[in-house]
């Protein structure tokens, strides 16, 4: 009964938190264009510019999902971004519950994820979206299958190949279940007719649907490597004028002196450079994530009376280890290995959903920029689950725990009292996180909303031809879009136009200074053809080009 009252408590608690955080959602958090605005334009569009099925189809059909209840983009942009924004904080305090820790920890881990960076007001989503659909797998095995772990870990298995279509860099996690299942299967002497259907579900996928792996990841790799080395290297000239976004292929051939394919070729003919100034820097910069997600569940602590003193004791060396020596002295560490092995052998699903989750983020933070705090939803399950094991099986000296047993009264009034403490502090925590939201610069909203208005007396939007990216505008527009990597800089930007049928080019500032050393094109701005009307644009001294036959 005390259980499910305080269960009752946390769920009001995170009810809350979920008020707070998106209370005032479109006011403190932008619309992101990239990548997130692609993943809705493929799904509202039906796949317009073919499956892609490396580029997250799986992800673009929840988005077509959310559409069958709100068809405006922009608000359907802060639907999703609320829903996953809060439906894994429920998720993960439940499934913090069923991996046996107490309420107390179960909802401080909780609500350091719901108000973590990564959470909010972090748009892009899709990560969010697979730790969501994970904890979701983690409860029903749990709850459903405990005595089954071998089905358990053949249904994980299988989901980790359905969420390569999500992120392709999951196929990584399913390969090394898959080689686990089967040694398990073997070694224990269970059925392989779940081998078998994984094993044939996945042919059918791959050869009714498509790869999860192609060509995206060979750009993202090319695009990532770019930007490592141009930020290590800033006395390389050479690539000043260039975006690894847009010339990823031009700057990569500059950086290897030649044409690579991907990242297998290029670590191939050049290990220096790929491991010098691409998977060691990210490797430095995942540390250093990890670490920042670490000190995540220590922040709210910083806003506890007399913090900052406190705080100052934990720089210096002295105080780590004061705090060994106490440790040493007060905890069998051999007892409490016991105990955790114990635990975990007892009940090792949490462990192996909790382990098995974080592996595609790794790869992924390696394999990219590593810079991506977005990645990393899954250490929000890792972390509280392997540290939770270790405390809740913490093993003392036994003349320690012989002077705690004498005392349990006084420790059942203590521990009442610091539950008080505690929940009020959640209460002071909340308020604190409502106070300090401040409001974002919505520029990318009001791009839209601009955009959406220079094109209102468009009938169908179909006809419009804008040049810009195809996760952009043209995801809030309908139209269809001529990519900026599609026009070589310095080369006839009127024959471009033309040749393209381009019929609403929008320079905002971004773009203008992109193309400002481009001749052809700030003669076209200057000097617009006669088919085009220009109109004041978005943003300061930027110009917005429609053609006329459009508006007819």
């Amino acid at each position: 009964m005390k259980d499910r009252l305080f269960d009752g408590l946390s769920l009001l608690l995170i009810i809350v938190a979920i008020y707070v955080l998106n209370h005032q959602l479109t006011t403190i958090s932008d619309v992101q264009l990239g990548d997130e605005a692609f993943y809705m334009y493929q799904g509202i569009s039906n796949f317009r510019l073919g499956l892609q099925t490396d580029w997250g189809p799986a992800y673009s059909l929840w988005y077509k999902f959310l559409s069958l209840f709100e068809p405006d983009t922009i608000r359907l942009y802060y639907l999703n971004m609320a829903l996953l924004s809060s439906l894994p904080t429920i998720a993960l305090y439940v499934a913090l519950r069923f991996t046996g820790f107490r309420w107390y920890w179960a909802l401080y881990c909780t609500l350091v994820f719901h108000f973590s960076r990564m959470n909010f007001p972090e748009g892009v989503k899709v990560s969010i979206l697979l730790f969501l659909l994970t904890l979701l797998l983690f409860i029903i095995g749990a709850r459903y299958l405990r005595d089954k772990l071998h089905i358990a870990f053949a249904l994980l298995t299988l989901t980790y190949f359905l969420f390569a279509y999500f992120r392709p860099e999951f196929v990584v996690p399913f390969g090394v279940c898959l080689v686990l299942l089967i040694g398990a299967t073997f070694w224990f002497r269970q059925s392989v007719y779940p081998i078998v259907g994984i094993v044939a579900v996945v042919l059918v996928l791959f050869f009714g649907v498509g790869s999860p792996l192609s060509e995206k990841g060979e750009k993202a790799f090319k695009q990532d490597f770019s930007y490592n080395y141009a930020m290590r290297h800033p006395e390389d000239k050479r690539l000043s004028t260039y975006s690894n976004w847009v010339d990823s292929e031009v700057m990569s051939q500059l950086i290897f002196g030649e044409r690579v394919k991907g990242f297998g070729d290029a670590l191939l003919k050049h290990p220096k450079l790929v491991i010098g100034d691409h998977l060691l820097p990210n490797v430095y910069n995942l540390s250093v994530q990890l670490l920042t997600v670490l000190g995540s569940y220590f922040q709210p602590l910083s806003h506890l009376p007399g913090a900052t003193t406190i705080q100052s004791l934990f720089d210096r060396k002295i105080t780590w280890v004061l705090l060994l020596i106490i440790f040493v002295g007060l905890v069998s560490i051999r007892q409490t290995a016991r105990a955790v092995s114990h635990a975990v052998m007892a009940n090792p699903w949490p462990y192996i959903v909790a382990t098995t989750a974080i592996i595609a983020p790794i790869v992924s933070s390696v394999y990219s920029m590593g810079i991506k705090i977005r990645y990393l939803p899954a250490f929000y399950f890792f972390i509280p689950v392997v540290i939770g094991a270790m405390l809740m099986n913490l093993q003392f000296r036994p003349w320690l725990s012989n002077f705690l047993a004498a005392r349990k009264p006084v420790i059942r009034i203590v521990g009442s009292a610091l539950s008080i403490f505690f929940l009020l502090g959640i209460g002071a925590w909340m308020i604190w996180e409502w106070k300090h939201q401040t409001p974002a610069t919505t520029k990318d909203k009001e791009l839209l909303q601009y955009t959406k208005q220079l094109t209102a007396s468009i009938a169908d939007k179909n006809r419009i031809r804008i040049f810009d990216n195809p996760d952009a505008l043209s995801t809030h527009l309908g139209s269809i879009a001529i990519g900026f990597d599609q026009y070589k800089r310095n080369t006839d930007f009127y024959k471009f136009v033309e040749q393209n049928d381009i019929n609403l080019i929008i320079f905002r500032t971004e773009v203008t200074q992109y193309y400002e050393n481009d001749s052809s094109m700030q003669r076209f701005i200057e000097q617009p053809p006669q088919a085009f009307i220009r109109t004041p644009g978005f943003d300061p001294n930027t110009y917005s080009f429609m053609r006329r036959d459009l508006l007819k």
